[in-house]
C-alpha cells in the first residue's frame, strides 16, 4: 500500500522525477568522467613502460577533452529524458533522436581515441626499429597521420555522416603520396639492391686476400654485406659488391706485409 501511495506520488509529479533524472545524470555524469579520466591516465602509463618514447599517448589536455566530452554526453541525455518526462511538447522525437545518437557518438569517439592510440604506436615501433629515424621526422608523421584520419573517417561513417567527397579526396591523396614515397625509396634503395644482388660475386674472396679492383688495391680486412673493405695507403676504402660483377678484379694472393 505505501509502494503504491509512494509511485502515485511521483507519478502526480513529474517534476519531480525530472529533477531526480537531472542529478543522477550530473553524479553519473561526473563518476564517468573521473573513471575515464583514470583509464585514460593507467592506459598511458601501461603504454609508457613498453615504448621508448618520452611523448605521453594521452596528454593531460586529451584527457580533459575526453573527460568533459563524456560528462556532457551523459548530461545531455538526462535532459533530453528530463524533458521527455515532463511531455514537453515537440520534444518526444527530438529526445528519441538524442538518446539513439549518443551511443552511436560514444563509439565514435572510442574508434577516433583508439586510432590516435594506434597510431603513436605505430610510429614509436616505426622509431624504434629504425635508429635512422627520428620521432619529430616526416615518416613517423605521416604514419600516425594517416591511421589517425582513417580513424576519424570510420568514426564519422558511423555516426551516419555522409563524407564520400572527402574519402575519395583522401584515397586520392594517399595514392599520390604514397606513390611518390614508393618512388623515392625505389631510387634510394637501388644501389643498397644492386650491392645485396651481387654480393655472391665475393664469395669467391677471403679475409687478408690482396685484389684490385680497377684502379683501387690492398688487402681484404673486412666482408660485409653489400661489399669489401681493403687497406690502402690513403686508409680504408670500401669497394660496393656491385663493382665486383661490372668490373674486372685482379687476385694478386694473400698480402706479402702479413709476414
Amino acid at each position: 500500500m505505501e509502494e503504491n501511495v509512494f509511485t502515485n506520488s511521483f507519478a502526480s509529479r513529474p517534476e519531480l522525477v525530472a529533477i531526480a533524472v537531472l542529478i543522477a545524470g550530473f553524479i553519473v555524469g561526473r563518476i564517468a568522467s573521473i573513471l575515464v579520466g583514470r583509464g585514460l591516465g593507467a592506459l598511458d602509463r601501461r603504454v609508457a613502460r613498453v615504448s621508448t618514447s618520452d611523448s605521453s599517448v594521452f596528454s593531460p589536455r586529451l584527457i580533459g577533452i575526453s573527460r568533459a566530452a563524456v560528462f556532457w554526453l551523459v548530461l545531455v541525455l538526462a535532459i533530453v529524458y528530463a524533458l521527455r518526462i515532463l511531455g514537453v511538447g515537440g520534444v518526444s522525437t527530438l529526445a528519441n533522436q538524442v538518446i539513439s545518437f549518443i551511443p552511436q557518438a560514444l563509439v565514435s569517439f572510442a574508434i577516433i581515441a583508439a586510432g590516435h592510440l594506434l597510431g603513436l604506436l605505430a610510429s614509436n615501433l616505426l622509431t624504434e626499429l629504425n635508429d635512422d629515424i627520428q620521432e619529430d621526422s616526416f615518416a613517423p608523421r605521416l604514419l600516425y597521420g594517416g591511421i589517425l584520419t582513417v580513424a576519424i573517417v570510420m568514426g564519422l561513417q558511423h555516426i551516419a555522416i555522409d563524407i564520400s567527397f572527402v574519402t575519395r579526396l583522401l584515397l586520392i591523396l594517399i595514392a599520390i603520396v604514397g606513390g611518390g614515397l614508393m618512388l623515392a625509396f625505389g631510387l634510394g634503395a637501388r644501389p643498397y639492391v644492386e650491392n645485396l644482388l651481387a654480393h655472391k660475386e665475393m664469395g669467391r674472396f677471403a679475409v687478408g686476400e690482396r685484389i684490385r679492383v680497377n684502379d683501387d688495391e690492398g688487402p681484404i680486412v673486412e666482408i660485409h654485406s653489400t661489399g669489401v673493405d681493403i687497406a690502402t695507403n690513403e686508409g680504408i676504402l670500401t669497394i660496393p659488391a656491385a663493382r665486383f660483377a661490372d668490373s674486372t678484379v685482379l687476385r694478386i694472393g694473400e698480402d706479402s706485409s702479413d709476414g
